[in-house]
């Protein structure tokens, strides 16, 4: 549609200025309003397109942080996440209203997660 549009002003332009000559002085500043607007769009549509494909135009944001390693239901509304933040694995408790923190479990590859829930529970008793 922008195309033909964009063609059909093209294919005026060069008679506007006759058109112009028999008295209809509205013609040609109407056409070039309608030329800026779709240079104008265009060079959005392309900025907009180029930032989607991610060509460098726009920062783009940097590597995850955060990163969700399993999840489990412990019934409605309720749960644990066992979560890595920067090379830290954390197990977080989840709620209907608040995320608590239950172990920090260290340095990934630093013990299993057997062994940190047995010192965990060696801890509490």
């Amino acid at each position: 549609m922008m195309l033909r549009l964009l063609t059909l002003i093209l294919l005026l332009c060069p008679a506007a200025p006759a058109l112009a000559a028999n008295g209809d002085g509205l013609l040609l500043p109407t056409l070039k309003m309608l030329g800026a607007l779709a240079l104008v769009l265009g060079v959005v549509l392309l900025l907009y397109a180029a930032s989607r494909r991610g060509l460098g135009l726009l920062p783009r944001g940097s590597a995850q942080q955060i990163e969700i390693l399993e999840t489990r239901s412990l019934g409605p509304k309720k749960g644990i996440c066992l979560v890595r933040v920067r090379g830290e694995e954390y197990l977080l408790g989840l709620g209907a209203d608040r995320v608590e923190l239950i172990s920090r479990i260290g340095q990934q590859g630093e013990s299993s997660f057997e062994e940190q829930l047995q010192l965990q529970s060696g801890r509490r008793s």
